[in-house]
């Protein structure tokens, strides 16, 4: 769909003075009343909004001022008289306005300025889309992470299904055997059957710890039961998984999990924290200049709260970058620096009730620093 420029100006020969200079370089529409402009955005899409500010009704900035609330993405220009600058400059420093032009204006001038506020859309809503994308592939990123531990889950009943399977073909053959003989051995053929009874009690095992773990995936994400995760191993999840990854062999990694605190979560979400940290310690250590990068884990209790510190000697980050790096797209991430791990990881530890922070470490190293409140006997939802 292409994005249209909206002139809104109570005065028509304005309406078509500017249709005739702006036309052939946009697609333009034009509405006689700030009302008529608003139904022209419920049914356009309409990237750039220039009216005249003096109306009668609504006037130019009260109709960008609704323009602002309803449509966010829509880029908003005032024309103006001079004996109105001061509440032009208002709007502009209010964020209603991205910028005025005086009147009259010069159709050169007036062309440029739409170009840039047209381009300025454009690249806001590729942003957006780029945004959209990358949170996609968060999901799915979270999709495997969640598939990845249910395997290794799977994998341990699966295994003595397989294996009692095994013995029960064997015993029931050698108790045929002892049966064919000669002299039928029924002892012997007592002494085998006695071991199929034992591996049929290990393998309806296995298969009811398979039958758990499919009915815990079955359930509604309100309806899954938090557990006591122990942190210390799920940091040593978090590790298998970067050097699955290729990632772990980028730095050197120290870890030191002689304190191993329990907290009521998830195990995925606490193992997606982990490795979010992880890549992005680790990513953040290779880029050190001059010098092997290294990647310090640690699991401690400190007063009443269970902490994960990652801290790494990447570049240093100044207090703009603390500030944004927390938020998608910002100047942490993780696998492959996608930008928004460390936003979900934050979301995920106050959920949790915890916190997620950074901080410098004597100006050499950055530490990341995941607290949550220690586990309890009682059990809530997660």
């Amino acid at each position: 769909m292409t994005a249209h420029v909206l002139f809104v100006d109570d005065e028509e020969p304005n309406l078509v003075v500017f249709e005739a200079v702006c036309g052939d370089d946009f697609p333009v529409l034009t509405a006689s009343s700030a009302a008529a402009g608003l139904q022209l955005m419920q049914e356009h899409e309409i990237g750039v909004v220039l009216t005249d500010q003096r109306m009668p009704g609504m006037t130019g900035i009260e109709l960008l001022e609704q323009v602002e609330n309803e449509y966010p993405e829509t880029i908003r220009l005032l024309i103006t008289a001079y004996s109105d600058l001061q509440a032009a400059e208002d709007a502009i420093n209010r964020g209603h306005v991205r910028r005025y032009m005086r009147k009259p204006w010069e159709p050169e001038v007036l062309r440029a300025e739409l170009r840039d506020a047209i381009d300025l859309y454009n690249l806001n809503t590729r942003v957006k889309q780029l945004e959209q994308r990358l949170l996609e592939t968060e999901r799915a990123y979270s999709v495997s992470v969640v598939a990845s531990g249910l395997a290794e889950e799977l994998r341990n009943p699966v295994g003595w299904i397989r294996n009692n399977l095994t013995v029960i073909e064997t015993s029931i053959g050698a108790a045929t055997a002892a049966l064919e003989e000669a002299t039928p051995n029924v002892t012997r053929a007592r002494g085998t059957l006695a071991q199929v009874e034992n591996a049929v009690i290990d393998a309806r095992d296995g298969v009811k710890r398979i039958l758990e773990l499919t009915e815990e995936m079955a359930k509604a994400p309100e309806e899954v039961e938090a557990e006591i995760v122990d942190l210390a191993d799920a940091v040593r999840v978090a590790l298998r998984k970067a050097e699955s990854s290729g990632l772990r062999g980028r730095a050197l990694i120290e870890v030191t999990t002689g304190v191993e605190p329990k907290v009521m979560a998830t195990r995925t979400n606490i193992v997606q924290i982990a490795l979010n940290l992880l890549a992005n310690a680790i990513q953040r250590a290779a880029s050190r200049e001059g010098g092997q990068g290294v990647v310090r884990v640690t699991t401690a209790m400190l007063g009443d709260r269970a902490v994960l510190d990652v801290s790494d000697n990447g570049p240093l980050m100044g207090a703009d970058q603390m500030e944004a790096v927390f938020k998608p797209f910002g100047v942490g991430g993780r696998l492959q620096g996608a930008g928004v791990g460390l936003a979900i990881s934050k979301r995920i530890a106050e959920e949790l009730g915890g916190e997620l922070e950074v901080s410098a470490v004597d100006d050499k190293e950055t530490r990341f620093r995941l607290t949550l409140p220690p586990a309890t006997n009682g059990k809530r939802r997660a």
